[in-house]
């Protein structure tokens, strides 16, 4: 489904400052919406070929289930009714009344405006595609329009009501179209409208981390410019359509759906708008019946959102208190072990306690030994007393005498000293004398080997 594509100048609103979203999208820097980087250079306002053109017949039976995942259209015929198409219903309700004249673009298999006619609205479908629009006069019997709607032969304030789903985000331009749709419109006429919301307040990369629904959204060959609330009121103010009121989405997870108009909007009474459908519609009590069903339906989905919420919460819980246990449990187990080892400490405490009140037994007996002892020697102590002069006598006597004991030691040792120097004094002498003496021998040895030797000489020669 891919082809050229050309670069963006600015955004629907005029702006041409811009951020980067993500692959393929801009932010808006005036308005605050999302806009594609690249828009198709093919046309997508209208198909003259349904084999080749974009919204052509391949779109419905192939691409969408192929690339998006969705059901077939003959599928999307039957489960359409009583879940988007009442919900829609529903809403139009409370602001027109059955014999209102409503224009769907975008109608598809035509199932919203088969529904609105059978509640006595006056309905027609618009769609690009001549398969489609046959499509649906063959599955609803319904009237419907082909091409774009600014071509359309209708005249200008005759209509009560455009209703535009899943489509806005489809035009290349939405102001021209959008103009047109209200210039259609009677001053008291409405929007009805269902798109994707932008969540201004998210990045990117939050949404990728949380994946979130919106997402999905992301189609940039066909959803070109992707509004916000902020946005999309700025965007109506700005074609003079000043007055906007927020329904619940039946797909909240990524869409908005509104009701738009040029004059302040009214709500119809619940009561009123049953009272219209059962008398002036003749299947009127089968649509009430359809949406009491989906009312009771819906409440039983609160009931059941609720519930799950309530089970999420619960489970939550659980797993909080599941975690916790085991968290006091590896705590008792922790606690349990220390508790162990305390007791194993106690008992050694215990045994050294024994011990140790073994010792002090002991230590007592010794203590009581020992004061008896004491006691004896306190006693003997006692019967010593008298004698203290006496032995204070004693002890001067002995301290006289000691003093006279140290006085002759030194008087010995002096002695002594001067007497060791003598004998060293005599040892010197004695080795000065035995040296002599030995210088003395030699001298005599000398002179008695000279005194024989001459005496031979002489002897030889009286001899001769």
């Amino acid at each position: 489904m891919s082809g050229k594509k050309r670069k963006v100048a600015s955004c629907w609103c005029g702006e041409t400052e811009a951020v980067q979203f993500s692959p393929g999208y801009l932010v808006c820097k005036g308005c605050g919406g999302l806009f594609v980087e690249h828009m198709p250079e093919i046309n997508l306002t209208r198909v003259t070929d349904d084999a080749t053109d974009f919204y052509g017949k391949e779109y419905y039976l192939s691409h969408v289930q192929k690339d998006y995942g969705l059901p077939d259209l003959d599928s999307r015929s039957r489960t359409d009714l009583p879940e988007r198409c009442l919900h829609w219903l529903r809403a139009l309700l409370r602001y027109k009344g059955p014999q209102a004249k409503v224009l769907e673009l975008g109608s598809a298999h035509g199932g919203f405006v088969a529904m609105l006619r059978e509640a006595g609205f006056d309905a027609t479908g618009l769609e690009l595609s001549p398969w489609l629009v046959d499509y649906a006069k063959k599955t609803f019997g319904v009237p419907m329009l082909c091409g774009p709607v600014e071509e359309q032969d209708i005249k200008e304030g005759s209509l009560d009501v455009v209703a535009l789903m899943d489509v806005l985000e489809h035009l290349p331009d939405p102001v021209k179209t959008i103009r047109r749709c209200l210039e259609l419109l009677k001053p008291d006429g409405i929007l009805l409208i269902q798109t994707p919301c932008f969540p201004d307040d998210k990045g990117y990369a939050e949404m990728k981390g949380d994946n979130d629904a919106f997402l999905f959204m992301l189609k940039e060959e066909e959803h070109l410019n992707i509004f916000g609330r902020r946005s999309v009121t700025e965007f109506f103010r700005r074609l003079g359509a000043d007055y906007i009121v927020f329904e619940a989405a039946i797909f909240w997870q990524y869409d908005m759906f509104f009701v738009v108009g040029r004059q302040p909007l009214s709500s119809i009474p619940a009561e009123a708008a049953e009272e219209a459908l059962t008398k002036t519609v003749p299947g009127g009590r089968i649509l009430l019946a359809m949406i009491d069903l989906a009312e009771a339906n819906n409440a039983i989905g609160k009931h059941l959102q609720e519930v799950e919420a309530d089970r999420a919460a619960r489970l939550e819980a659980i797993n909080g208190l599941t975690a916790r246990l085991q968290e006091v449990e590896a705590d008792r187990a922790a606690r349990l072990e220390a508790i162990n080892g305390l007791t194993a400490c106690l008992q050694e405490v215990v045994v050294d306690r024994a011990a140790r009140l073994e010792a002090i037994n002991g230590l007592t007996a010794r203590l009581q030994e020992v004061e008896a002892d004491r006691a004896a020697r306190l006693e003997a102590i006692n019967r010593l007393v008298p004698l203290e002069k006496e032995k204070a006598d004693l002890i001067e006597e002995l301290q006289s005498t000691s003093n006279e004991l140290e006085s002759i030691t030194k008087k010995y040792h002096d002695f002594r000293s001067e007497l060791e120097k003598t004998m060293t004094e005599k040892a010197a002498l004695v080795l000065e004398r035995n040296q002599l003496m030995a210088k003395g021998k030699s001298v005599v040895n000398s002179l008695s080997w000279r005194i024989t030797a001459s005496l031979r000489y002489i002897g030889k020669f009286f001899m001769k």
